[in-house]
């Protein structure tokens, strides 16, 4: 297994420390900004307004992300990119106004759309279609354990800067981070080694992009219902500690980064159809469970398997997809399939915080309808893809 994680391009492997990079600081943000919210005075409501502007700035700009990004280049995309995540931080830290607060996660969401076809573009130029599940499961793994990493940090930093505003000293050790990612994406090759050609949208392409957006937007739905509010939920369910909470994530984001390593394999076994159904299927039902859990022990237990489940299948996910578009269609493929998730996720993070407001328990109901119904889709459409 190991032989195929070997001899990637240079470029590949600066790509991929910059993933790691920005899961590790990505997630120090997103572990703690609910709490730095809550801290300042806003309920379930005004949370979730913050990250529905988000991931709606997000949605609006996939539509011609994978035009800019062609005209750009993959390079100067994602370094535009850092340009606005590092912006973003700073009147996180400096400006803590509603009104600003707004502003940067709407900074935050053009950004991400930006980056998200542009990277996975790049990486796919790196590798042969045979070994591409194995170059994404690499990139994945490692930015998950990146991940875990940023997880346990959330968690442990606002002790460390004990003191009048611990949340902000973290969102400024996550903007100073920024700067050291972008290097590795401009130590890059600046230079498309094949330029794309402008896209025809073709009965059949629209066809392709809706088969794979469709299961996306269900998964994107029911994902904002609860995900988002996890760390507050089981605060506010169980008293957890801030620090156990961020504990909890960061193991079951680095056990699922080394898994990630071995999907391929099964992939390569049992068919990626089946490896995706099978495991997002059995995330749904896990997720359906959350609210019977007696304790946070079990909980914890329940929701890091839950997240294993659900999560490592996605460069399986993405390797899949990509056998169905040329390199012409790829970057623009992605991002409205992005489009899609991002659209239903910030619809769905909107009505979470609503929906938290009134009961701890029917989001998880709501999310559980959401996903089931996601897996029924891809198998439908893609049962016989394999």
């Amino acid at each position: 297994m190991l032989e195929n994680y070997r001899g990637f391009s240079r470029d590949a492997k600066l790509v991929v420390v910059y993933s790691f990079l920005g899961w590790l600081g990505g997630n120090i943000a997103w572990f703690i900004l609910p709490f730095y919210y809550s801290s300042l005075g806003m309920n379930f409501s005004k949370i979730g307004i913050l990250f529905s502007v988000s991931t709606i700035a997000q949605a609006i700009v996939l539509l011609i992300a994978g035009h800019v990004s062609v005209r750009l280049g993959y390079r100067r995309t994602i370094l535009v990119a850092v340009g606005m995540f590092f912006a973003a931080r700073l009147l996180q830290v400096f400006m803590p106004y509603f009104w600003t607060f707004a502003i940067a996660s709407a900074v935050l969401g053009v950004g991400m759309a930006l980056e998200g076809p542009a990277l996975m573009s790049l990486l796919s130029e790196e590798v042969s279609d045979e070994r591409r599940h194995y170059l994404f499961s690499l990139n994945a793994a490692l930015g998950t354990i990146g991940a875990a990493l940023g997880m346990y940090l959330g968690g442990l930093l606002p002790k460390m800067f004990d003191g009048s505003n611990p949340y902000k000293m973290t969102l400024l050790f996550v903007a100073l981070l920024v700067p050291v990612q972008g290097f590795f994406i401009f130590m890059a090759s600046p230079v498309l080694r094949r330029e794309e050609k402008k896209l025809r949208f073709e009965r059949e392409l629209v066809v392709k992009i809706a088969k794979f957006s469709l299961p996306s937007a269900l998964i994107g739905l029911g994902a904002g219902v609860t995900i988002p509010y996890m760390g507050l939920w089981f605060n506010k369910r169980f008293g957890t500690s801030l620090e156990s909470i961020g504990g909890l994530f960061a193991i079951q984001q680095f056990v699922m980064g080394i898994g990630t390593f071995i999907l391929p394999v099964i992939a390569d076994k049992v068919g990626s159809v089946k490896t995706i159904v099978g495991f997002n299927g059995s995330a749904t039902l896990l997720i359906l469970s959350m609210p019977f859990s007696p304790s946070f022990p079990i909980a914890a237990v329940i929701y890091t398997i839950r997240t294993i489940l659900m999560n490592i299948v996605n460069p399986i996910w993405d390797s899949f997809m990509m056998r169905f578009f040329t390199k012409e269609e790829r970057s623009t493929a992605v991002a409205l399939r992005n489009f899609s998730w991002t659209t239903t996720f910030g619809i769905g993070q909107l009505i979470g915080g609503k929906v938290f407001d009134l009961s701890l328990v029917m989001p998880f109901f709501v999310t559980g309808i959401l996903y089931g119904l996601s897996m029924i889709t891809f198998w439908m459409l893609f049962s016989k893809e394999e």
